[in-house]
């Protein structure tokens, strides 16, 4: 079904042709019901596709045969997948996957650049980042119809770390799809991994022979691939693990299903689409082995982002049930692990740990000691394997020193293990064969299956071989660094890591210490180029401290110069962090100095931030990097990065791009945009996994280069932008030229604020351009202050006039009279137009003016909301808005009359519209002079069946007790009335007991009473207290600038404590004692989520109960309000 993008109801993005497809199973005979669709009005075109009409051609026998062929294979796929067999609670465990599956976090983007950094920090980087609101994709809908081709990709790319997830996230789709419950467009699904490629990588094969040796019930396989009428989907799994070079410039070409070749030939030509055209292909991969493939040939980029906090949740749960709550606290507090778990595999590892912690803690009654470091993470890990590996056959290991006594036992295998990943980590090699095993001595059934996995197809005899991983990749680091540990505590070898011959040479006459080997550890690392030795040496830090030490007694023992050699250590880290190091390897060291329980940089920085001391004083490059790791690693609120107060050099700039692409908002004031700047922000907008969505440059000057080399950033399609803020900002006619350039065709830029940027008609005319444009995706559209006469209004109109997409424009401090407002009005009746919310406050905007907007109100079905603050309407105007606001064709739900100087001659004009008018929710008639009188009018819309009205604002308009009992009238017989504002009034105690009544009366409750400045007493407390109790739906109450002292405090706790929804209670600037205010704040422990505000002043408040005229100001207060 394809749906018409002129439809007003399709969704956000709509510009392009959007598929909506309703799939559905049914047996021959049966009834399917069509879905129905609301709000449609474009054309729309069905098309129902069955078995039988696709093979209409074929004879029934062959349809059959077919049919039958797929029924097989989807039963045989979904015994291949069905269980999970690693990351689970024991080793050789087998686990349901529909029962352990956690949903990922999948987005959709295009290839960014390779990461010259080790992958756990980009995981510590994007757990920051799990809060975004970066759009994902559900792993059904990988391949669903494309933003960017208008239909479903034929080539999708999968992008993930190591142990984010993407096997497992395959083998669901694929179950689904064997299920009947997802990619049902796929006729046969065909399943890959790489790492069984790499063992045919010296055969040659034919596509047809490749999918039958795969799969043998699959018969006359180049028939079913040959046939356009069947759809075939092939997923390669794992590309970082292949050995197979794809050369896509040099590979020969070919067609043919039946031709054997290379397996990388046959890949590359199956990607191209010179083989098989009409399938579709799925390929994951690690985000470096990504770029194997050139991005013209990929249709759709996805990336597995892993867990957000939510699903770490949900994975514990699921996995641990019982103990799931005590684990998860015990990973809570330690940020850094909690973080880690970003990572599916880490969240196996480490609950794994934890639940062996607590299983122990249990039987021994001894409280459990939760890791805090990933090294003790780890250490931990391997003796836990060890264990289940005991169990499993058949012997218990309980008590410390058996623990002991076996790890020595395995020593000599431990060794071995660690030795082969440690030469495989120098080779940066992941997979290791027997011969390997053979060479280095490795007997792993005298480990576990929890450290390695064997790579094996039983089909065949060509699949006799076998292949081994680690796990997961730190597994491998972990082992390769206990290995050089072990061998230094053993005296057994030199320095392993020492540069140049001379030095090995000197080590083999005087042994090192291992402080010695750090050293050379941490030179390696610090210079590499991608990073690859960055968890090794974190891990070997870890290894040399007490607490790892003594929980791996029995490997290593405990020596007196273990302390020096950590202090050493570190003090050598500290000096490298001086040195010009990549920012990455940077951040790495300080990670290096928490394994080492040395944490003095970090609060240092702590504290100099706290004392805004960094903001004085010029930093050096080291502090930089903290200043990054300080904010990678805390908890503090990543929403804006302020870099006003930072100096700005290339270094400086370089070492805060790791941290600063995690915040949502850069924001930068009153600063000259240099060279320098202009690179850093270019580059952080394209980077990969950049979460930055706001761009803040306000109050500055940028140059027509600077906006040039900023525009070229936003056109990247890595930039996911999409909000520029550019208010106060001065640039020339070329830069709104490039501005607007960008604007026309960028879909990811939603926001943009232009104001105080005073642009002149032709800078308007440009901007009207871009509105025009239909690849147009701009939603919302700031103009404040910006002098706009009438010819800016009437080229802003055009633009207005034709596009679709646009629902918020805000013109307010423009200074618009009534000739700039018609030609406004005039684009707003067109039927193009879809405007939703529209900000022409602060203007002198006359009752004249109101007669265009007319018009508006009644033909314009897409406006909501009008806010025609602080203008000049009167009375007369608001009378002609009021003609039109009884209509039943007019929409708007929210409007606003405040401070137009209007009295109660209108009042009774606006209670016919709050009758009448059952689309009308929010009235705001605040800062005028409607006085009680205007109040009497206003409530007798009472007992109006119609009326739907939720808010009402009447703050600042001379109101006594004398209106309260109408208002409580009105509260009862409009019980749609949850939220009421009457700020700054003169309504004291009596007033309120009034309204008292009304909300014990109400069959409703108040959500939000705002009370601000009504002189009120304690004399009422109790009724007001009471009387809010009874629903309990309060969520907002605002009684600041009153007059109540400590004697209501017991009432406050009631309603407190009773008011389970109260989310904010603002009660500053009363005649609480400093005592009453600290057991005020006291009450936001006894319930989460509550905000109290006291900041008391009791100066103040005696000072408001002498000085009531105060509340007379009608200026200066209107803008308060």
């Amino acid at each position: 079904m394809e749906q018409d993008d002129r439809n007003p109801s399709s969704q956000k993005d709509s510009g392009w042709h959007s598929l909506i497809k309703s799939q559905q199973t049914v047996q021959g005979g049966s009834t399917a019901v069509c879905p129905t669709f609301q709000n449609i009005t474009g054309p729309v075109n069905v098309t129902l596709q069955t078995t039988e009409s696709r093979f209409s051609e074929c004879p029934q026998r062959e349809v059959a045969d077919v049919a039958r062929l797929i029924a097989n294979h989807r039963k045989v796929l979904r015994e291949k997948v069905e269980y999970i067999v690693e990351y689970t609670s024991k080793p050789g465990e087998k686990v349901l996957l529909t029962e352990k599956f956690t949903n990922l976090w999948i987005t959709e983007g295009e290839c960014g650049v390779v990461p010259q950094r080790h992958e756990v920090m980009d995981i510590e980087a994007m757990s920051r980042q799990a809060t975004s609101d970066s759009p994902s994709i559900d792993y059904t809908e990988i391949f669903s119809c494309s933003r960017r081709l208008g239909k479903p990709p034929r080539i999708t790319l999968t992008k993930g770390l190591a142990g984010i997830g993407k096997t497992v996230c395959v083998h669901r789709f694929v179950h689904e799809w064997a299920s009947h419950s997802a990619a049902l467009d796929f006729d046969f699904l065909f399943l890959f991994p790489f790492r069984e490629l790499n063992l045919l990588a010296q055969n040659k094969l034919s596509v047809s022979q490749l999918v039958q040796r795969y799969y043998p019930h699959v018969e006359k396989a180049a028939a079913i691939l040959k046939d356009p009428q069947l759809r075939c989907l092939f997923i390669f799994d794992g590309l970082d693990e292949s050995h197979l070079r794809l050369d896509f410039g040099k590979c020969p070409e070919y067609s043919d299903v039946g031709h054997r070749t290379q397996l990388c030939v046959l890949l590359v030509n199956l990607i191209k689409g010179n083989l098989l055209p009409h399938a579709s292909v799925w390929i994951t991969s690690r985000p470096a082995a990504a770029r194997q493939i050139p991005a013209p040939y990929v249709d759709r980029v996805t990336e597995i982002q892993g867990f957000r906090d939510q699903e770490k949740e949900e994975y514990f749960r699921k996995k641990c049930k019982g103990r799931a709550e005590a684990i998860l606290a015990n990973v809570k507090q330690q940020p850094s692990l909690f973080t880690m778990c970003y990572v599916p595999a880490f969240c196996w590892i480490l609950a794994t740990v934890l639940e062996h912690a607590l299983k122990a803690s249990s039987l021994s009654d001894a409280r459990p000691q939760a890791p805090k470091t990933i090294t003790e993470v780890y250490s931990n890990f391997l003796i836990v394997m060890i264990i289940y590996h005991q169990e499993k056959e058949g012997r218990g290991v309980n008590e410390r020193e058996k623990i002991r006594d076996l790890l020595r036992a395995k020593q000599p295998a431990i060794l071995s293990l660690g030795r082969l990943a440690f030469h495989c980590l120098k080779a940066q090699k992941l997979a290791f064969y027997p011969k390997d095993l053979e060479s280095f001595g490795v007997d792993l059934s005298l480990l576990c299956d929890g450290f390695c996995k064997e790579i094996l197809l039983e089909e065949g005899p060509i699949f006799q071989q076998k292949a081994y991983v680690f796990l997961h990749l730190t597994l491998q680091e972990y082992f390769a660094a206990l290995y050089v540990f072990l061998l230094h505590h053993m005296g057994q070898a030199p320095n392993l890591l020492a540069n140049g011959l001379a030095k090995k040479m000197r080590a083999l006459f005087s042994r090192p210490t291992f402080a010695d080997v750090c050293r050379s550890a941490c030179k390696k690392a610090a210079w590499s180029q991608n990073g690859h030795l960055d968890l090794f040496l974190r891990f070997l830090c870890g290894l040399s401290t007490q607490k790892n030490v003594q929980l791996l007694q029995g490997l290593a023992e405990e020596r007196a110069s273990g302390q020096e050699n950590a202090l050493r250590t570190a003090a050598y880290i500290k000096k490298t962090l001086q040195r010009d190091i990549a920012p990455e390897r940077c951040l790495n060291l300080l990670y290096c100095l928490n394994e080492l329980n040395d944490g003095c940089i970090a609060e240092k920085v702590k504290e100099s931030l706290r004392e805004g001391a960094l903001a004085t004083r010029d930093l050096q490059p080291a502090e930089y990097s903290a200043i990054a790791y300080v904010l990678q690693t805390s908890s503090c609120d990543m929403q804006e990065f302020d870099i006003t107060d930072y100096t700005f050099t290339d270094d400086v700039l370089w070492r805060l791009l790791p941290v600063a692409k995690l915040f949502r908002t850069i924001k930068l004031v009153r600063k000259d945009i240099t060279n320098h700047l202009v690179n850093f922000l270019g580059a952080l907008l394209i980077l990969s996994r950049s979460q930055v969505q706001q761009l803040r440059l306000e109050d500055t000057e940028v140059s027509d280069t600077a906006m040039k080399q900023l525009c070229t950033a936003l056109k990247n399609p890595d930039c996911k932008l999409q909000k520029i803020s550019l208010s106060g900002t001065y640039f020339a006619q070329k830069s709104w030229e490039d501005l607007t350039a960008v604007i026309k065709k960028k879909y990811t830029i939603s926001t943009l604020d232009l104001s105080y940027t005073f642009p002149d008609h032709s800078a308007i005319s440009l901007l009207a351009a871009a509105l025009k444009d239909p690849e147009c995706r701009l939603q919302i559209l700031i103009l404040v202050n910006n002098d706009l006469d009438v010819r800016c209004c009437e080229e802003l109109a055009s633009g207005l006039s034709e596009n679709q997409r646009l629902v918020e424009l805000n013109l307010s401090h423009n200074q618009l009279k009534d000739l700039e407002i018609r030609p406004l009005c005039w684009a707003l009746e067109e039927p193009k137009c879809k405007l939703q919310i529209l900000n022409l406050s602060h203007n002198k905007i006359g009752s004249s003016s109101c007669r265009a907007l007319v018009p508006v109100l009644t033909r314009n079905q897409a406006l909501v909301s009008l806010s025609l603050t602080n203008n000049k309407l009167c009375n007369g105007g608001v009378k002609v808005l009021c003609g039109a606001l009884r209509s039943q064709d007019c929409k708007l739900q929210k409007l606003s009359l405040r401070h137009n100087s209007l009295t109660y001659n209108c009042c009774q004009e606006l209670a016919f519209v709050i009758q009448e008018n059952s689309g009308l929710l929010d009235l705001d008639i605040g800062a005028n002079k409607i006085t009680d009188s205007g109040v009497a009018l206003l409530c007798r819309v009472s007992k109006s069946n119609s009326s739907k009205i939720q808010c009402l604002r009447v703050s600042l308009n001379d109101l006594s007790a004398s209106c309260c009992q109408d208002l409580a009238s009105l509260l009862v017989d409009l019980p749609t009335i949850n939220e009421l504002h009457l700020n700054f009034n003169v309504l004291g105690d009596a007033g309120v007991k009034y309204l008292c009544w009304a909300f014990r009366t109400r069959d409703t409750g108040m959500e939000t009473l705002s009370l601000k400045r009504n002189y009120l007493t304690d004399e009422c407390c109790g009724d007001l207290v009471s009387s809010l109790c009874v629903m309990k739906t309060l969520r907002f109450l605002d009684l600041s600038f009153n007059g109540f002292t400590d004697s209501s405090l017991e009432h406050f706790s009631h309603l407190i404590l009773n008011c389970a929804n109260l989310e904010e209670i603002t009660l500053q600037g009363n005649c609480f004692s400093p005592q009453g205010c600290k057991e005020l704040e006291q009450l936001m422990n006894s319930r989460l989520n509550l905000q109290i505000i006291t900041q008391c002043n009791q100066t103040e408040s005696k000072k408001f109960s002498i000085e009531k005229d105060w509340l007379l100001w009608p200026v200066n207060m209107a803008s308060v309000c």
